[in-house]
C-alpha cells in the first residue's frame, strides 16, 4: 500500500485530507509541522509528501530543504501547498504545487498522477467488516 505523509499545521485540513485519502485506499501519516515531519521520515518511509508552506516553527520551504539535504530520501516528491504563497516563491524542484484552498477531487488525482493508484496492482484491498 502506498502511504502519503501530510503535513499541515491546521488540524481540521489534516483530518480531511487523510479521510480521503484514506477512502482512496492510500495509508496516510500527517505532522502538524515540519519538525515532527523531519522526525517522522526517521522511522517511516511515505511515497509522496503533501505539505503547507506556512506553518509555525520549521515551515514548509525549511522543512523542504531539510528534506533535500537527506541522503534517505532524495528522490521522494513532495507537493506544496499554500493560500498565500505563489509557486514561483518556492524551489523549483517541488514535484507540483496545490493552490489552498482545493477541490478534494484535485487533490486526488493529483496524488494519483503523481505516485499511481494506491496499491502496486491497482485493486483496493478490502478487508474488515462490510468487505465483500
Amino acid at each position: 500500500m502506498k502511504t502519503v505523509l501530510v503535513v499541515d499545521d491546521e488540524p481540521v485540513l489534516r483530518f480531511l485530507m487523510r479521510e480521503i485519502l484514506q477512502d482512496e485506499g492510500y495509508a496516510v501519516i500527517d505532522a502538524a509541522d515540519g519538525k515532527t515531519m523531519l522526525e517522522l521520515l526517521q522511522g517511516v518511509q511515505p511515497d509522496l509528501v503533501l505539505m503547507d508552506v506556512m506553518m509555525p516553527g520549521v515551515d514548509g520551504r525549511e522543512a523542504y530543504q531539510a528534506l533535500r539535504s537527506r541522503a534517505d530520501v532524495p528522490d521522494l516528491p513532495v507537493v506544496m501547498m499554500s493560500a498565500a504563497v505563489q509557486p514561483g516563491q518556492l524551489d523549483p524542484s517541488i514535484a507540483a504545487f496545490l493552490r489552498k484552498p482545493f477541490d478534494l477531487t484535485e487533490l486526488v488525482e493529483l496524488v494519483a498522477h503523481l505516485i499511481g493508484p494506491p496499491h502496486e496492482d491497482g485493486k483496493v484491498e478490502t478487508t474488515g467488516p462490510g468487505a465483500v
